[in-house]
């Protein structure tokens, strides 16, 4: 399990951490799967709330995030 409360915290890291993250691994099968993909979702949503949702970090998640997935660049809950 990811420790989320030591990592870098920066576009480029939240760009890393977005680029290989498995979208799709809440449909896996196979346990391990979901428990990678389950706490890189977690590492990235703490980076997007360090980076204070800033317009520039909800783009870079937009840029690799599917469409179902992708978040609107305003929000009133952000």
């Amino acid at each position: 399990m990811t420790n989320i409360l030591s990592f870098e915290v920066s576009l480029e890291a939240l760009e890393n951490e977005c680029r290989v993250h498995d979208w799709y691994y809440n449909y896996s099968d196979d346990h391990r799967v979901w428990s990678r993909g389950h706490d890189r979702y977690k590492k990235i949503n703490a980076i997007l709330e360090k980076l204070s949702h800033s317009r520039e970090a909800i783009e870079v998640h937009n840029k690799y995030a599917p469409e179902r997935f992708k978040r609107p660049l305003e929000s009133k809950y952000y």
